[in-house]
């Protein structure tokens, strides 16, 4: 399933490649070393890191409309609607997005 999220087109063959079942290793219940530690937690942060960012690039909405106010702190306050339609979107009140305007001539983000 995970090769099909990254890879729609994906067929049996493609489950054969190297790095595809890589397990991660077990944690024990106690490290020999710092050294045993960083080898171990290492590539876990680096496999959670990676997948929060592809999960982020996914949640891309085109062409929205947005209504700019300022707050009562005199912050912009950007309105616009990001529709649920398609797949896990874990968006709370309060979190951040990064808002980019591309018409071709000039862009800001």
């Amino acid at each position: 399933e995970d090769v099909w999220k990254n890879k729609p087109d994906a067929n049996l063959e493609d489950l054969d490649e190297p790095g595809i079942d890589d397990e991660p290793t077990p944690v024990p219940m106690q490290f020999e070393d710092a050294y045993q530690y960083q080898n171990i937690f290492g590539p876990l942060v680096k496999y959670e890191a990676d997948s929060d960012k592809q999960m982020k690039e996914q949640q891309t909405k085109e062409d929205l409309v947005v209504h700019w106010d300022i707050g009562l702190n005199n912050k912009r306050i950007a309105y616009f609607m990001f529709a649920k339609d398609e797949g896990e979107v874990r968006l709370m009140p309060g979190d951040e997005l990064k808002l980019k305007f591309n018409d071709g001539l000039k862009q800001w983000s």
